[in-house]
């Protein structure tokens, strides 16, 4: 599961070098978590990219610009142009090349406090993009995230739409 955080760290190292522009868009994060509703309008940072060579897309959102607030990150690479569909794990797991969604309770950093996409296939999760643009990027997410640590705790994501600028 370490392994996994340092994949995950790097591609949102690279993917945040690669903001298209210093400025930043509206964004709008929601999900409903454990069956609790949650927004994440506070944005972190973003990136989007589609060239010859890298196709890639993110969004970190807070809850409140608080350094304990909660955060999201999602995350998705092709070797195709991003366009509208679904971005979900395939198997055999074919890193760089897929998506990624990680929840930090609290803003927390600490493998046993952060829920991520469970690579294994053992739960599933998903990204869909239902509309994209140079201007922004907009879709939904769900699945079963699973603690970092290995510790065997899940957490359920449905609901979940997400909108930064106008796509």
């Amino acid at each position: 599961m370490k392994k996994l955080l340092l994949v995950a760290a790097c591609f949102l190292v690279v993917l945040y070098a690669c903001n298209k522009t210093g400025e930043k868009p509206n964004v709008t994060v929601s999900a409903t978590i454990d069956g609790t509703d949650k927004t994440f309008n506070t944005d972190d940072s973003l990136g989007y990219k589609n060239t010859d060579t890298v196709y890639s897309a993110t969004v970190t959102a807070a809850s409140d610009p608080s350094a304990t607030a909660d955060k999201l990150e999602l995350f998705i690479a092709s070797p195709k142009k991003l366009a509208p569909g679904t971005y979900a794990l395939t198997k055999p797991w074919t890193p760089p090349y897929e998506p990624l969604i990680v929840y930090k309770p609290n803003g927390s950093n600490n493998s046993s406090d952060i829920y991520v996409m469970d690579y294994t296939g053992g739960h599933p999760a998903e990204i869909t993009i239902t509309a994209i643009s140079g201007t922004g990027i907009q879709g939904t997410f769900d699945g079963v995230l699973v603690n970092a640590s290995n510790n065997g705790i899940t957490k359920t994501f449905t609901n979940g739409k997400f909108t930064v600028g106008t796509p």
